[in-house]
């Protein structure tokens, strides 16, 4: 069951929207509510704040590099006042989490200890570089740490989630994480692979109808011919879908590594949420 759900708070428009996801999963689950705003080492103790103390002398530099702390300690405290009250106005139950040091190391420390992670697919610099994706969520995602859900804007209540699988092993632990998410929300579960060759119906597919029969969901698989990327992109709109669960890095996670994947291709251009797992989920590493 998912019991515990971290949500990444930064003050942006695309974490307002991670942040209502996780109240309507909190609530439908009846699952806690962690809220992380994580107090950026990097930007305390940025190169810009030593140019600018190297101009005034060194008690300057210390004192600046203090205020900006204390500046962004209460800001991300703030934020937190905020998500308990809204949480309180919703009927969450929620947790408030102050951290100081690198965004993605801390948010990868506290999902160890939760069922799923939600963050916004931005963020506040969002508007200044495409980059600072891979800098945070992408490394989230990589830590495989706990199932993570990337957000999209706008806001839309989850009603048509679909599975895309490819038989690997991080699209099996997909798999029980869409069964558990689906099963708690009482939700029906579609099932999608995408073959690049021909259209057949491999051996996995199978494995996947009789888990979610054994499970007692009902199971609608669908074989698309095409690319898992473009092409699942359009699937997924054609169907109108409005959440995709997925392996990250897949079958070859070298090569994926160093020549990019479905996964990062998803998380830079999908216009609807992602679930993504390459972790058994609901297995807390505590």
């Amino acid at each position: 069951m998912i019991q515990e759900i971290l949500v990444g708070l930064d003050g942006s428009d695309d974490s307002d929207i991670a942040l209502q996801h996780g109240i309507a999963l909190a609530k439908a689950c009846r699952a806690t509510l962690h809220g992380l705003h994580v107090v950026d080492i990097v930007q305390v103790e940025s190169p810009l704040l030593h140019d600018l103390a190297g101009a005034t002398g060194a008690v300057p530099q210390f004192n600046l590099t203090t205020l900006m702390r204390k500046n962004l300690e209460t800001r991300g405290q703030q934020l937190l006042t905020q998500f308990r009250q809204v949480c309180e106005a919703e009927g969450a139950t929620c947790v408030e989490h102050l951290v100081t040091g690198v965004v993605p190391t801390e948010i990868t420390r506290l999902a160890r200890e939760v069922d799923l992670v939600l963050v916004g697919r931005g963020g506040v610099h969002t508007h200044l570089s495409k980059a600072l994706l891979g800098s945070a969520v992408e490394s989230v995602v990589r830590s495989g740490a706990a199932p993570t859900m990337v957000t999209t804007q706008p806001y839309r209540d989850i009603r048509k989630p679909l599975l895309a699988t490819d038989g690997s092993p991080a699209a099996m632990a997909a798999l029980a994480m869409a069964m558990a998410f689906t099963q708690q929300l009482e939700l029906p579960l579609s099932v999608v692979h995408c073959a690049s060759t021909s259209i057949d119906h491999p051996e996995f597919l199978d494995a996947v109808q009789r888990q979610m029969s054994d499970s007692g969901i009902a199971c609608d698989v669908d074989i698309v011919q095409g690319n898992a990327h473009e092409d699942l992109v359009r699937y997924v709109r054609e169907q109108d879908y409005d959440l995709l669960f997925i392996g990250a890095f897949g079958h070859r996670r070298m090569v994926e590594w160093l020549l990019g994947s479905t996964t990062q291709y998803m998380l830079r251009t999908s216009p609807f949420p992602l679930v993504l797992c390459h972790r058994d989920p609901l297995r807390r590493q505590v």
